[in-house]
């Protein structure tokens, strides 16, 4: 992304006299400066995605954590999403609803991304906010049918049995072999390398077909979605390995992009999506480039909630500049040199400005204007990164002002805290409700 020395001090000039500045990043802190970002909110705003190009830095997820804390305690958000497992969102919101659970053991099950103390002081904010407020509860929802485990199975059963209870043999039937036995990385594997899976996909289409048809009844709409997410891990897995897409990326974005819907259009809750920019960002065209694998161009979540909400979805894109990092919350921090062109954070960063919240849709100079819908090249650390190589590790394909509406500055960053199962119960340690 190539920006002339005119464009140069244009952008600094304008983020130091449009942005605002964040004084914080403490968990609990008070809000004061972030509340802006309520302005930039739109009344009819149904779904907010955000994240940062790692997640691995203290500093982002604490923002993350007090941006939640906010969309939450003052503009009525009442879920927040995580690109985490269905049926582990499920055991996730009964903590949070009821304070039934561990929520420790719960996280330390979870992807390496969410296994940090900073989720955590989420997790355990929001049951407290729901102590405080239990007739108005927020939700936390796991929107990944990456690993969908086998209660999903035992809600659409439980459903069947007092709803058609005539029809749950032929339930069980479609279901048999299908619902896992053992831990679910096994499962998944096992079922990776059958020479037969269209035929198991075929089943859990079946299953969701029968539960489509019985009538409708108290509890009919959430098993026939956890069916829906059922259908939706074979199909993710039922999938050629060595295909431009090994991962079946295309179809885990709009996967993650449909449940969020779902939850939206089912609850009414206006939904917080916490996941990476990469994710969420309003990605049309989007290339991912993780060395040493080659970059891969693909639709994200971001993109297709756009589509479907359009200007009811917005888009927070949290970046930073230097410092240290883990690539994920249990892995050995790196260093994190100070980002060089073409990166766009090596013009975000400006010790003047400092940390601060900016709404990339104000008015802005030609200057400015010009060099926010050129291509960008944003940085996005994964699992495997090179800090000689640091430029290699990003996302590109679309501009700033195409990507997200709101961008979050953090100069200097320092690893996320790791989880560990000794930490202390929510009933000695909890952040106040705010």
């Amino acid at each position: 992304m190539a920006i002339s020395p005119e464009q140069h001090t244009a952008m600094q000039n304008w983020i130091r006299s449009t942005a605002h500045p964040l004084t914080t990043v403490g968990l609990s802190a008070p809000l004061d400066d972030l509340r802006p970002l309520l302005g930039m909110l739109d009344e009819r705003t149904a779904v907010v995605g955000y994240g940062a190009g790692t997640r691995g830095a203290h500093e982002l997820f604490a923002l993350q954590v007090r941006i939640a804390r906010l969309l939450v305690g003052e503009a009525g958000f009442r879920a927040v999403a995580f690109d985490q497992d269905w049926t582990l969102g499920v055991r996730l919101d009964t903590y949070v609803r009821t304070g039934a659970g561990d929520p420790v053991a719960l996280l330390m099950s979870a992807e390496p991304f969410c296994r940090t103390a900073e989720v955590l002081a989420l997790v355990r904010w929001m049951r407290a906010f729901n102590e405080a407020h239990p007739h108005d509860p927020v939700r936390f929802v796991g929107v990944s049918p990456h690993e969908t485990g086998p209660s999903a199975y035992d809600t659409v059963a439980d459903y069947v049995r007092r709803a058609a209870p005539e029809l749950l043999d032929e339930l069980e039937s479609c279901y048999a072999d299908l619902r896992p036995q053992g831990e679910m990385p096994a499962h998944t594997r096992h079922f990776r390398a059958l020479s037969h899976r269209r035929a198991w996909c075929d089943r859990a289409r079946a299953a969701h077909a029968l539960v489509a048809g019985v009538p409708g009844s108290d509890g009919h709409a959430w098993a026939l979605h956890t069916a829906r997410v059922i259908v939706q891990f074979h199909e993710l897995h039922d999938h050629d390995h060595d295909s431009l897409d090994p991962h079946n990326m295309a179809y885990y974005e709009r996967s993650i992009a449909e449940n969020v819907a779902w939850w939206h259009q089912h609850t009414g809750h206006k939904v917080l999506l916490w996941t990476s920019s990469s994710h969420s960002a309003k990605a049309h065209a989007r290339a991912i480039s993780f060395p040493p694998n080659p970059a891969h161009a693909s639709r994200n979540a971001g993109s297709h909630l756009h589509a479907q909400f359009r200007d009811r979805y917005l888009s927070i894109g949290l970046t930073f500049g230097r410092g240290e990092l883990a690539t994920y919350a249990d892995t050995p921090p790196h260093r994190v040199p100070r980002p060089a062109p073409p990166l766009v954070e090596s013009v975000l960063g400006d010790e003047a400005a400092g940390d601060y919240l900016l709404n990339l849709r104000t008015a802005a100079p030609q200057p400015v204007t010009d060099w926010l819908v050129q291509t960008a090249t944003f940085r996005a650390i994964g699992p495997r990164y090179d800090p000689d190589n640091d430029t290699a590790h990003h996302m590109t394909g679309g501009s700033l002002t195409e990507w997200f509406d709101v961008l979050v500055h953090r100069r200097h960053v320092t690893p996320a805290r790791p989880l560990h199962r000794a930490e202390p119960s929510a009933k000695t340690r909890r952040d106040p409700p705010t």
